[in-house]
Formats: C-alpha cells, structure tokens, sequence
C-alpha cells in the first residue's frame, strides 16, 4: 500500500508524526526489513505504516507485543485499525499479563538451542514504559533476538516522568510520586542510548533525531570503532547517509 494511501485511512489517530512515519515506512522499504518486532503498540498506527510497507514488499511479518489490559485503553485499537486499512494479514498482535519482557523471555527460550538464541528480527521498535529499569533490560533483551546489521528505534528519547506529571500520575504502572527527583527530570531512553547502547560492542552506528524524539542504533560491530552520535533538524540527509559517514569514520 502506497505510503499517501495509508497515511489517509491512519492520519489523524495518535501517536506517530507524520515525519516519522514517513520515515519509517521509507526505511522498511529501502532496507527490506521483512521481520518487525514491535514493544508497545497504542493505537496501532505506526503499525499500521510498517504493514503497509510489507504491502509493498509483498512480503514480511510484525510481531506487535503489549500489555492486555491496554487494548482497553486506545480506541480505536490495533486490531480495528487493521481491519479497517486491510492489513491485519502481516501483523501478529501478542497481549501479555504483564508487559514484553516476559515476551522476550519466551522468544529467547523459543529459539535456544544448545545455549545459544537464533537471532531472528530484523528491526525492533522499542516504545513502551520508557523506564530506564524496563527498557534498559529490554535492551540487552532484543540485542540477542536481533540479526547483524538488524535495527533498532527507541522512541520517546527526549521523553520524562516531569512531562508526563502535567497530566496524570501512573504511566505504565509507575506511580510518579515513588520516584526521585532525578528519575523524574531525566530523559531515561536517553540514558539507555548514552550509557548502555553506545557502549555496546555490538553497535558502531547509532544515530540521533532529538527533534523527532528518536534514536536508532544498528546492529554492527568493528574493531577500531568510533561512535557518532548525530543531531539533526530534519530527516533530508537519511540513514543511508549518516552511515555512510559513519563508516568512513570506522575505518
């Protein structure tokens, strides 16, 4: 399904941006990134980009995981929204009791053999809890499910507790007033990316949206690596782009 097609049937349902979307849905496209994981879902409608993506493909699988007592939450859901657009055929919905951890532990434990997990995904979109103790682990998590050279995004990167305390108390089952101050005021998938992605062996290209609230790190080791972070206004220059530079950089 063409990307003006699908943006017209999801447009005005949150809580994905028009650039983002674009974006995502053009990196699918561009990568053939044919086997999606998704933490956190909504309403469903970046999933409903991805899957339209695979449309085009002609080929390709999301796993879209989140909590069960959600579905409630979001009208429309996931699953009215894939009905109506007609892509629920690339799409698995997956609804746990307690949140997509436990969901990576079963994959993890699905694809070990002999004591060592199959890597399966080629991108993994990570926007749930936004919880340094949660997302930290899902990190480390999705890291043994993804392929070399497999992606992730981590949304919600400028995202605080502070922000969120002008209009409720409770996000994702953490009561705001429990935390302290510096958990409050920190943007904490900042901190993942900074202080566990980074540093990872395994990813030499991470790249930073801050004005789209986005970071996406790729699955890539080298010896000799240097990491770059990048800040940009707009999406015009691309991955493509910056991993080029990247690369140029790691040589």
């Amino acid at each position: 399904m063409k990307f003006d097609e699908i943006s017209e049937k999801v447009k005005d349902v949150p809580y994905i941006t028009p650039e983002n979307a674009r974006y995502l849905y053009d990196l699918i496209l561009r990568e053939k990134l044919t086997n999606i994981l998704e933490l956190g879902i909504a309403h469903g409608t970046g999933t409903c980009y991805m899957a339209a993506a695979l449309d085009e493909l002609g080929i390709g699988k999301i796993t879209s995981v989140d909590l069960l007592e959600a579905k409630e939450s979001f009208q429309p859901s996931v699953e009215e929204q894939l009905a109506k657009t007609g892509l629920e055929n690339f799409v698995q919905i997956v609804r746990m009791q307690t949140g997509y951890t436990w969901f990576l532990h079963d994959d993890i434990n699905r694809l070990t053999t002999n004591d060592v997990c199959q890597e399966e995904y080629d991108l993994c979109i990570i926007d749930g809890p936004k919880n340094w103790a949660i997302d930290g682990f899902t990190f480390f998590l999705v890291d043994k499910l993804l392929k070399q050279n497999g992606l992730i995004i981590f949304d919600d990167y400028n995202w605080t507790y502070a922000d969120a305390s002008k209009t409720r108390d409770v996000t994702d089952g953490i009561t705001h007033r429990n935390l302290s101050e510096a958990e409050i005021n920190t943007p904490q998938v900042r901190e993942i990316i900074d202080l566990l992605v980074k540093q990872h062996p395994n990813y030499s290209e991470i790249l930073v949206y801050p004005d789209r609230s986005w970071a996406i790190a790729r699955k890539k080791t080298s010896e000799g690596k240097k990491y770059t972070i990048e800040f940009n206004e707009t999406y015009t220059s691309g991955f493509a782009k910056i991993k080029r530079k990247l690369q140029k950089l790691i040589k």
